[in-house]
């Protein structure tokens, strides 16, 4: 990765907060310094202070973390060679300062200063662009109380409420009541422009992505054998009693609508959208299948078998240490299969979490005093679908290695290099877990009366994405620990903490930039900001696009399998659309870690 000079001193900003109590709302500014500086050690070294006591905590410690990452995938640094320190007077108001401190991390990797009068507002998400943010009005007066010229604030956000006045307003008009100029910037580029008056890197297209003939062979033969396990478990369910299927028709009809799609995919010749459908249709039918078989047993011979099925369930996974060995005992021969290898080790990494939360349902229960039939009922069926999905993504564990080796030209990166990326990820992902949790769950274990576990559970089963970010942290930890190969290890954490940071980045975007509203089931109703969805899904393309292209001759399977299924996504319902923008997300994380393994953005 390549080096440059860093700032000589801390890169100081003025971050923007906003606070109501509900009948009042206020803004203002907190000075932040920033430090970067090179060391000689190779442990990464990120550092939080606070020189007041200010509303900080998990939500300062997240806007850093995805800081970090965020400016040293984006640059292509190795953020190992160098110790960040964050030091804040007052408050953050948590991840809207995110865009502003990622510019703060390049300008001090870049050697460059923040200008005095300007400040900006917004979430930074994974592939560089800003998301929105609330309380903009209110940041707008706090920031000419600053004396502060010019404000930054998302693209396509140029209008917000205003707690105050009661209604919607016109954020450029608004500053300029204010004597301040309000501008939109859709991503970290165009802000540090704004912000520093230098233009950033940027990846350069070098010709036009697309699947080796080789890969949409494998990606067609990998769909045909996911519709071959749909058709399977549909049988086994058509078999059971009427009235048991009846129950659990509205899964079994969401297995046939995949399939469906899948068959229109492969014949349009999109593989990757039908290979992404042919998986979905097997794991619910099978989840509708297991089921309705947990449904028969309890009508006609009661608890006691239902428990003993259970049991069954968790034996079935004895493979689970022959694909690990199968996985481990791989040998990249380029940069390419190693990202192929680290998407396999990450479903890998989340089937272990899967397990863990299924034996954690169970101990709950054989611990739970006097439990009622129901509860036991409940628990059972819960671990019973993390079961189920454990061993879907055991078996899309080896599909990945299958279908992603075998490609590129550039040689396997520094193991080195390998693990320092992995170690930001990791780090970043649990800090956005642990911020998400302190901004949705607690408060929602608080209004319900309920623990902090018990509200962690309930999200786990309305939110795949919550579900599969803390699945990927926790299996990780434990998989590590069972390979043997110092490169393995690498994988394992690098591949799972992509996939937890992207996901723990969507639940932010889902609750705190989007305000997405769900119902009981966790279904998202609507977006309060649903256009600002439509403009984060046009950039995001554009981002994963030039990505992807960046390193088209390196032959980015996995990338272009994500952009792919996000372009298809995004024509959908509201889940749909929030897939896709985590989709576009995956793509250019790993585009960008694929652009850092073959020498980084020039």
């Amino acid at each position: 990765m390549p080096t440059a000079p860093v700032a000589s001193g801390p890169v100081e900003v003025d971050a923007l907060w906003f606070s109501s109590d509900g009948t009042t709302a206020q803004g203002g500014t907190s000075r932040v310094k920033v430090s970067v500086q090179e060391k000689d050690s190779s442990d990464l070294r990120v550092g939080f202070f606070e020189s007041e006591v200010g509303g900080s905590g998990q939500q300062w410690q997240a806007a850093g973390w995805m800081a970090v990452i965020t400016a040293s995938l984006l640059l292509s640094k190795d953020p190992s060679k160098y110790e960040f320190s964050f030091d804040v007077a007052g408050r953050i108001d948590g991840p809207s300062a995110g865009a502003l401190m990622t510019a703060a991390v390049m300008a001090g990797y870049l050697g460059n200063d923040i200008k005095s009068d300007v400040t900006m507002t917004g979430t930074i998400n994974p592939d560089g662009t800003i998301g929105p943010v609330g309380g903009i009005p209110q940041k707008l007066e706090g920031a000419a109380a600053a004396g502060k010229k010019t404000v930054l604030v998302p693209g396509g956000q140029r209008y917000d409420y205003d707690m105050v006045a009661g209604q919607s307003v016109d954020l450029v008009q608004a500053g300029q009541k204010l004597g301040i100029a309000v501008k939109l910037v859709p991503d970290i580029y165009t802000a540090y422009q704004e912000l520093t008056g230098e233009k950033l890197p940027e990846p350069v297209s070098v010709g036009q992505a697309s699947y080796p003939p080789a890969a949409f062979d494998k990606f067609r033969a990998g769909t045909t054998s996911w519709y071959a396990n749909y058709q399977r478990e549909r049988t086994a369910f058509t078999a059971l009693p009427a009235d048991i299927q009846s129950y659990r028709q509205g899964t079994i009809d969401v297995a046939d609508n995949y399939a469906s799609r899948a068959d229109q995919f492969l014949a349009e010749g999109q593989v990757a959208a039908a290979y992404e459908n042919s998986f979905q249709a097997a794991a619910m039918a099978r989840v509708a299948r297991e089921a309705a078989e947990l449904d028969n047993i309890y009508a006609s011979q009661g608890l006691d078998p239902l428990i003993q099925r259970l049991n069954a369930s968790a034996s079935a996974l004895t493979r689970f240490d022959a694909v690990r060995q199968r996985l481990e005992a791989e040998t990249p021969r380029t940069a390419s299969d190693t990202i192929a290898i680290m998407e396999g080790f990450s479903s890998l990494s989340v089937a272990q979490g899967l397990v863990f939360q299924a034996e954690a349902t169970i101990d709950s229960l054989k611990n739970a005093t006097d439990p009622v039939e129901q509860d036991i009922l409940n628990g059972i069926y819960r671990a019973n679908y993390f079961y189920v999905y454990a061993d879907q993504y055991l078996q899309l564990a080896q599909d990945q290695v299958s279908i992603g080796t075998g490609f590129g030209s550039s040689p396997t990166p520094d193991p080195a290099l390998l693990k320092t990326i992995s170690d930001t990820l990791r780090r970043g992902a649990e800090a956005n877990i642990n911020y998400f949790e302190e901004l949705v769950i607690a408060p929602f274990a608080q209004q319900y009366g309920v623990s902090a576990d018990v509200a962690k559970g309930y999200f786990m089963q309305s939110d795949s994405g919550y579900l599969t970010a803390v699945a990927a942290v926790q299996g990780a930890d434990s998989l590590a620990g069972q390979v043997i190969k110092p490169d393995a290890k690498s994988w394992v954490y690098l591949g799972s903490a992509l996939t937890a940071y992207s996901q723990s980045a969507s639940l932010i975007a889902k609750y705190y930039s989007l305000g997405a509203r769900v119902d009981d089931s966790g279904y998202i109703t609507s977006f309060d900001r649903q256009s600002s969805l439509a403009d984060m899904l046009d950039l995001a393309d554009q981002r994963a696009k030039t990505w992807v292209n960046s390193i088209a001759d390196e032959d980015p399977i996995e990338s272009l399998y994500y952009y792919d299924n996000a372009r298809i996504f995004r024509t959908g319902n509201a889940n749909d659309q929030l897939s896709a923008l985590n989709a576009y997300w995956q793509s250019a994380i790993l585009s960008a870690t694929l652009s850092a393994f073959t020498g980084g953005i020039k």
